[in-house]
């Protein structure tokens, strides 16, 4: 994470398994998780307390995500659309979509 006033680093986080080019990013509600989206498809959730990945998301439906962002109120709820039209709703804390 840059800080744009000190123009440094706050804030790095380990890579995932399999790294690739980072093309989305979102925030929670409360600002404790950070959703990044790969071009390889999967998304990693960094815990913002801790600096590690707490969570893998991988959409069995599609490998193409196209938007993805977290809920407005709702901290573990995560919105990820893909380029088949696909729209899924992943509660992060049991990695599961929601109904």
């Amino acid at each position: 994470i840059w800080d744009v006033k000190n123009k440094s680093i706050t804030k790095s986080f380990p890579p995932p398994a399999q790294p690739s080019c980072v093309n989305i990013l979102s925030y929670n509600a409360k600002n404790t998780s950070l959703a990044a989206t790969m071009a390889n498809g999967d998304t990693v959730i960094y815990g913002l307390v801790s600096n590690i990945i707490v969570a893998n998301v991988q959409l069995h439906c599609s490998k193409s995500i196209s938007a993805m962002k977290f809920h407005h109120e709702k901290r573990s709820i995560l919105g990820l659309a893909t380029d088949e039209g696909h729209i899924v709703l992943r509660d992060i804390t049991t990695n599961k979509n929601k109904a």
